[in-house]
């Protein structure tokens, strides 16, 4: 359930130009960024959904898990060459980092919590 939360939270710098110039620096208003964004937004929004449906019975679809896990790593990749290329600020990227660790470490322990049962 804290991936649906923080996949549902996920979208507020998705579509609120704000918020994404206050979280990564970057300018929201290019129609490049709101074509990206709104196919981020819609399948963030597909994702949501899938997780809750998994928390639903664990056990059955822990396969979830798994698959959010290559979600995870793909996010901090993007996060990582993008401030690398300095596109974004280092700092910017940070405390989601620190988060997707978090997330992947609940993921990893749920998706071997449910293999034994």
């Amino acid at each position: 359930m804290v991936g649906a939360v923080t996949d549902a939270a996920a979208l507020v710098p998705m579509l609120c130009p704000s918020a994404a110039k206050i979280m990564w620096g970057i300018d929201a208003s290019a129609a490049g960024y709101w074509f990206a964004m709104g196919y981020a937004a819609a399948l963030m929004v597909g994702w949501t959904f899938l997780l809750i449906w998994a928390f639903l019975k664990p056990c059955e679809r822990r396969m979830v898990a798994v698959l959010t896990m290559v979600v995870i790593v793909g996010l901090a990749v993007t996060e990582i060459v993008t401030a690398a290329s300095g596109l974004i600020d280092v700092g910017k990227v940070v405390p989601t980092l620190i988060l997707q660790s978090i997330l992947l470490g609940l993921f990893v322990v749920g998706y071997f919590k449910s293999r034994s049962r």
